[in-house]
């Protein structure tokens, strides 16, 4: 494997702004095109009304973000481990939805937040051991 990165570039720090990034888009991307629905339109339902939002915008540039910042992860962090440890904006983004715009969670998808905790605490144990390796 080949010397890791620190700082910025730190592979690990990488995977956290991708999720991140994927987290702030997917509220924009709700909240952008939240503002500019119009059902009355031939074409609402592409969603192409959103792009007059520039929240949308926006988004597209987190998304961007995150895309390159997956691939920076993908030279360092075997997939096997990138991919399930990304898997945390499956937890933040219906707790930011919650937080910031108001949704409500039903109970039985609290148990599926729980469920992915779970399996990301699980995970982490061998992704320690993989760190202690590099």
């Amino acid at each position: 494997m080949r010397d890791r990165p620190s700082g910025f570039f730190n592979p690990w720090f990488q995977l956290a702004l991708s999720v991140i990034c994927v987290l702030a888009s997917e509220l924009l991307l709700k909240r952008g095109a939240s503002d500019t629905a119009n059902p009355a339109s031939a074409w609402s339902w592409t969603g192409i009304s959103g792009l007059a939002s520039p929240l949308v915008w926006w988004a597209i540039g987190l998304i961007i973000i995150s895309f390159l910042s997956w691939l920076y992860v993908l030279r360092y962090i075997p997939l096997t481990i990138a991919f399930p440890m990304s898997r945390v904006v499956d937890v933040l983004v219906p707790l930011g939805c919650w937080i910031f715009l108001g949704e409500v969670i039903s109970a039985r998808r609290w148990v599926g937040i729980a469920l992915v905790i779970i399996g990301l605490a699980v995970l982490a144990k061998p992704v320690a051991r993989f760190e202690e390796r590099l």
